[in-house]
């Protein structure tokens, strides 16, 4: 009888550890297949698992990779490592090939949130040579997407840029639309990055009809904001800006670059407003005090201000997180990462060829070397980078004295300057004004034989002496002093327009009258009329840097 009870129970055990073992694995496969679609949906049903119903090391392992990636999915940036290290492990005793690849990618991924870049990049790589066997385009985009953030991370902004380039080719390879999108608009930054901002603007028109995605236009716009910036162009930044804004709503508090906003409306000299967006940085950003971006903005507004002593402060604190980040990229230098990484392989080949001992001595000794090179270049670089440091301070407090002995020498000669412009502008407007007048009397006077006998000869021989002379180019010179170099820069960007287009304009800006332009260039008037309106449709129907700069001048002035 007691056998019998006791064979009952132990069917009973194994039947309900096979019903806990089902329904673990039945929740499993579900939170796998609602995960790309909708993943707070799966983060749901793995977060309300219940951990004595994951019985096996595999399903142990299974829950936390699928936790991970879900967590990571809704923007839950972990910085422990334990659970997804734990998954990882078990694939690479027990490798499942896809399995493997993701537990890789998503440790590489949460070494970067927590700052281990060396961990990161090696991670990384080898989620890379396992994707590479898999023949999957979106894991390897994914995963080149995040070699390309370790390396944005630790400020080697050159080496992103073919990765990123590479995950925009393999997520439109593999038909995922809006992540070639997203891919392409992180590009474009990546080239601004490097000083290339006239590539990154030209990446984002070309991007300009594609976006539908209300999120990634809000990233769109706002990538536009630093190439501009670049080229002085602060109201189409505060447009795009402004757009960005809209289109992403309430997630603008997560979202948006609040410091550099702040600086856009600076540049726009509008400090109440730059104020404002790096209040709303302090309210929703416990951590803005560790920021550089912040204490640059700051101490722009306050150089602004003229409040030299709190914008000094200010650069003082920005320099501290700045250093402070140098020394945590240091401490985890990717490109030696890297390297290390490659070496493990080679020793990992040499393990299958009995050369187990040599190779274990070679790599201590080369080890300790690296070691030691890597620490004495450490102290050394920190040494430099803190003198480095101090003459920076020092030259900012150099330059904050002469700012304040130099206020009122600026004040004059801006004042001197403007005054000159005026003059110059008149100079130019009263030189030519006999020359007009007389055009106007030749062209009223000129069929009355009587008048024609007394002034056509000698203003003939006058307008036939100013076409030969160095009078047009003369012209030419003023107007360009007058105008910022208007002329130079129209030959620049209309390199198809002729001399004599250039000509024509120079005349018109200067301000002579129609008939005076078509005795000096010996034109009629039918086809001055027929030369103006070319010329303004060619220059309207450009994309020229200046279009709308030549078409007001020239507008002004006709």
């Amino acid at each position: 009888m007691i056998r019998h009870i006791i064979l009952y129970s132990l069917l009973l055990t194994a039947a309900f550890a096979c019903s806990r073992s089902g329904q673990a694995d039945r929740e499993l496969t579900r939170a796998e297949s609602l995960m790309a679609e909708r993943p707070d949906s799966a983060l749901s049903i793995l977060e309300g698992m219940d951990p004595e119903k994951i019985g096996s090391r595999r399903q142990r392992a299974e829950h936390a990779l699928l936790l991970t990636q879900a967590r990571d999915k809704n923007f839950r940036f972990e910085t422990d490592d334990s659970l997804i290290t734990t998954a990882a492990a078990y694939f690479d005793a027990h490798p499942v090939q896809p399995w493997q690849t993701l537990a890789h990618m998503y440790r590489g991924i949460v070494n970067l949130y927590r700052g281990s870049h060396t961990v990161a990049i090696k991670e990384a790589l080898t989620a890379l040579d396992l994707a590479a066997q898999l023949d999957d385009d979106y894991t390897l985009a994914k995963i080149h997407e995040l070699i390309a953030d370790i390396y944005v991370a630790v400020y080697n902004f050159e080496k992103a840029i073919p990765h990123r380039r590479l995950a925009a080719d393999l997520y439109h390879a593999a038909g995922k639309t809006l992540n070639n999108q997203y891919a392409l608009v992180e590009l474009a930054s990546a080239f601004n990055r490097v000083d290339k901002p006239d590539i990154a603007v030209a990446m984002l028109d070309s991007l300009s009809s594609e976006i539908t995605d209300s999120t990634l236009l809000g990233f769109y716009h706002e990538t536009y904001l630093k190439p501009l910036l670049k080229f002085n162009s602060y109201d189409a930044a505060r447009r795009h800006s402004n757009l960005a804004e809209r289109y992403w709503g309430e997630q603008t508090v997560d979202l948006q670059d609040r410091p550099y906003t702040s600086y856009l409306y600076l540049l726009l000299n509008q400090p109440d407003s730059a104020e404002h967006y790096l209040q709303l940085e302090r309210k929703y950003n416990p951590h803005w005090n560790e920021m550089e971006e912040y204490h640059w903005a700051k101490s722009t507004i306050l150089i602004k201000s003229r409040d030299y002593e709190n914008a000094v402060a200010e650069l003082e604190k920005m320099w501290a997180v700045h250093d402070k980040g140098l020394k945590e990229v240091l401490k985890h230098n990717v490109a030696l990462a890297e390297s290390d990484f490659h070496h493990d392989k080679a020793i990992a080949e040499h393990k299958r060829a009995d050369k187990y001992h040599i190779i274990v001595w070679g790599i201590s000794i080369a080890t300790l070397i690296i070691c030691v090179a890597f620490y004495i270049f450490y102290r050394e670089r920190m040494k430099r980078k803190r003198l480095e440091i101090e003459n920076k301070m020092l030259e900012v407090r150099e330059i904050t004295s002469r700012l304040v002995s130099s206020e009122r020498k600026g004040t004059y000669l801006d004042t001197r300057l403007r005054d000159q412009r005026l003059l110059l502008n008149q100079l130019l407007r009263d030189r030519y004004m006999v020359l007009n007048h007389l055009s106007n009397k030749y062209f009223e006077k000129r069929d009355s034989e009587a008048t024609r006998a007394t002034i056509a000869k000698d203003f003939e021989d006058e307008i036939a002496r100013i076409r030969q002379d160095n009078s047009i180019p003369r012209i030419k010179e003023i107007v360009d002093l007058c105008h910022d170099n208007i002329l130079i820069r129209m030959r620049q960007q209309f390199p198809k327009f002729k001399e004599d287009d250039i000509t024509f304009c120079a005349l018109v800006i200067a301000g002579f009258s129609s008939r005076a332009i078509c005795l000096l260039m010996d034109i009629e008037r039918g086809n001055y009329y027929n030369k103006w309106t070319r010329i303004r449709r060619r220059i309207t129907d450009s994309e020229a840097p200046d279009k709308e700069l030549f078409l007001e001048v020239l507008n002004n002035h006709l």
